[in-house]
């Protein structure tokens, strides 16, 4: 081939620049086209600014950025961090059951967390603070039903409630089962008033002269940055307050190995006893239907005493809203009492004889028969004041 052949073959200047002009418009149009196609589904790009004490990662964006977005509650997004791409319904409160993800716009938050609901995160979802989060509509409304049954927004107003102070402060005593009138009580936090109840709690404390406390919240580093009421801190530089910190789910090896040391410890101190947490809804609910359980109340004795407290912060109807009380105590309680009792089948917890059962947790998680009966014996026997 000689030199003009092959020189008629090459592509000429001008050939070449409109060839590479036409490739990169087509480019772009792909390129718009994939993103006009993608700009219709609804995202939000944000990072994980820390993680809270359950284990959940709070993001650097609020509900408000999700509905500017195009989010709504009810919503199945999908969050993808790294190479972790999870499916998971966003709610405005924990309505999933233990371990299932979730995307939480918490009216008490600052901002927007996510989470396997009351175990926290798993270790490779950990320690990823300043990573970048998207998150992506995957059915709009997709869960909506769950979120329209089961939203519910309590007031920290005390004006809001017609109802006397210890209902407002969510303090009772618990009488289910065997347990003597006036031993246990139940309650939201005496210490912390980041709800507008301890002051309230500890008026309740006094007046039923509670001599010791069980905390499921607090570590000793918060204890001692609270404004605690008088009664309280009383009971607190007394060495009256047994510290247990739980995470809300009691199938975790630390919460067990944490309970069972405080219930170990509970009947070395006098009656009577409280047990709260920060709402007193969850883990002082789990930790309260185990000692009623155990001193033989029924499955309806311990179901009635965990919906009181729905009725004290959200006003349910216990008789007139069965279908959104079976709901709760199906989501939250039942998964609970199930493994406690070591039973799969949801539908044999009203047959299942707690006491027998919940002793057996006990007695397999390290507590001996002689702390066992002590326990039964505090919560079930009218001491004497000492």
């Amino acid at each position: 081939m000689n030199k003009n052949q092959e020189k008629c073959l090459q592509p000429s200047g001008w050939k070449s620049s409109i060839l590479l002009v036409l490739i990169g418009l087509l480019t772009l149009m792909t390129s718009c086209s994939k993103d006009d196609k993608d700009s219709n589904v609804p995202m939000l790009k944000g990072k994980i600014s820390s993680y809270n004490e359950f284990g959940a990662a709070m993001l650097d964006f609020t509900e408000a950025d999700m509905t500017k977005a195009g989010f709504t509650l009810g919503d199945v997004i999908t969050i993808t961090i790294d190479d972790h791409e999870i499916t998971m319904p966003y709610y405005d409160g924990y309505y999933t059951r233990n371990g299932e993800y979730l995307c939480v716009a918490y009216p008490t938050y600052p901002s927007i967390c996510f989470t396997a609901n009351n175990i926290g995160l798993p270790a490779e979802l950990t320690g990823l603070e300043g990573h970048e989060v998207v998150v992506r509509m995957k059915e709009k409304g997709g869960k909506l039903d769950v979120q329209q049954a089961l939203s519910m927004k309590y007031s920290n107003e005390r004006s809001e409630y017609q109802m006397p102070d210890a209902e407002f402060a969510n303090a009772r005593a618990v009488s289910a089962g065997n347990i003597t009138s006036g031993i246990l009580h139940r309650s939201s936090s005496p210490f912390c008033n980041d709800i507008n109840r301890a002051y309230y709690v500890s008026e309740y404390m006094e007046r039923e002269q509670v001599k010791t406390v069980l905390n499921l919240a607090d570590t000793e580093e918060k204890m001692q940055s609270y404004e605690m009421p008088p009664y309280s801190r009383a009971l607190w530089e007394s060495g009256s307050v047994i510290l247990c910190p739980l995470k809300a789910d009691p199938t975790a090896d630390d919460y067990n190995n944490r309970l069972i040391e405080a219930l170990k410890e509970l009947p070395l101190h006098p009656a009577p006893y409280i047990v709260h947490c920060m709402e007193g809804k969850d883990r002082t609910g789990y930790v309260c239907a185990l000692l009623e359980g155990l001193c033989g109340a029924t499955y309806d004795e311990i179901v009635h005493d965990y919906l009181i407290t729905y009725e004290n912060y959200y006003l349910i109807d216990l008789d007139k809203q069965r279908d959104l009380c079976n709901t709760l105590v199906s989501l939250r309680l039942n998964t609970c009492l199930m493994y406690y009792a070591g039973v799969t089948d949801e539908a044999q917890l009203p047959n299942v004889d707690y006491a027998e059962a919940f002793a057996n947790y006990l007695l397999s998680h390290g507590m001996t028969q002689e702390q066992l009966d002590a326990l039964v014996n505090a919560l079930t026997v009218r001491k004497s004041k000492r």
